[in-house]
């Protein structure tokens, strides 16, 4: 008699994966172009099949049961491991081939890495580099998935299930645009700014991966109004050029801003904080073999520079 892993639905275990991820049954329909009572039928399915309750429904909302937990939990390693058959049916062993999956936080700028993605390109053309960007957090639950290998982000603290080393530290400035009415302006007080309105990053708070910002503008009562936030560090300079309010970038990212004109800074002229980029990977990786060759590459270069 066949065993449950021979005769479980894969499609069963992705519908579930889209329940959950979406918190609903009419949105995970849609995320699958499918119609509710499709949805609802597989999640079915999948309970007789697996002869356990995942979902306990309450009204419109559900919570996960205990084995719906684990099920979950092991559908996301499944679903990264099935992401990944092509790269095994494609990779040769004389002419490296197959994808590398990166997940970024915005913004970077690390000649480091672009240098490493720059050689590992011309000595493997045949591979295909898929780059994600978004949140640090966003990077986080790439990894987590494993739709992505590596990540490069910023921190608040240890991950459980990640590893990670320094990349490269920034330096954050205030800034504002050309259209503020400080710009150009020089030997400007800290307490000259308490007022002004500022444009910030999402995680720009005290449990965010910016928190040294926000314990520093805490600490310096600057506590005018913030008119914009965003995840997206190209999002928050544009916010910061087109005058909406003062703000913080990484001084190595928006040196061509200042240089050009289109930014302007603001004291303090030593920088509010340093804030570190990390380069992460999951403790349990899944590498491609070309994802394998890149990471080394990438690892021997920061240990040599």
């Amino acid at each position: 008699m066949s065993g449950i892993h021979d005769r479980l639905d894969w499609n069963l275990l992705r519908t579930f994966i889209a329940i959950v991820q979406e918190g609903s049954i009419s949105r995970a329909a849609d995320r699958l172009h499918l119609t509710q009572p499709a949805i609802s039928l597989a999640l079915k399915r999948l309970e007789e099949r697996l002869d356990e309750r995942l979902i306990i429904r309450n009204g419109t909302t559900f919570e996960l049961s205990k084995a719906g937990e684990l099920v979950y939990r092991e559908a996301i390693v499944i679903y990264g491991s099935i992401a990944r058959l092509t790269t095994a049916v494609r990779a040769t062993p004389h002419d490296l081939s197959g994808i590398v999956r990166i997940a970024l936080v915005t913004g970077i700028n690390s000649d480091v890495f672009d240098h490493v993605l720059g050689e590992f390109h011309k000595n493997n053309p045949r591979v295909t580099f898929e780059i994600l960007s978004g949140s640090s957090e966003y990077v986080k639950q790439n990894l987590l998935n494993y739709t992505a290998s590596i990540g490069i982000c910023l921190k608040y603290r240890k991950h459980a299930e990640l590893s990670d080393t320094l990349l490269l530290s920034q330096k954050y400035n205030l800034y504002c645009g050309k259209d503020h009415h400080l710009y150009q302006q020089e030997n400007i007080s800290i307490r000259a700014l308490r007022d002004e309105f500022f444009v910030s990053f999402a995680s720009e708070q005290l449990d965010g991966v910016l928190a040294p910002l926000a314990i520093y503008r805490a600490q310096e009562r600057l506590e005018g109004r913030i008119v914009g936030t965003s995840d997206n560090l190209e999002e928050v300079r544009r916010m910061i050029k087109a005058g909406l309010g003062i703000g913080a970038l990484p001084e190595n990212v928006v040196q061509q801003d200042v240089l050009s004109g289109n930014l302007w800074q603001l004291p303090p002229y030593d920088g509010l904080a340093r804030i570190s980029l990390y380069l992460m990977w999951n403790k349990m990786p899944k590498f491609s073999e070309a994802e394998e060759v890149f990471f080394s590459a990438l690892m021997a270069a920061l240990q040599n520079k």
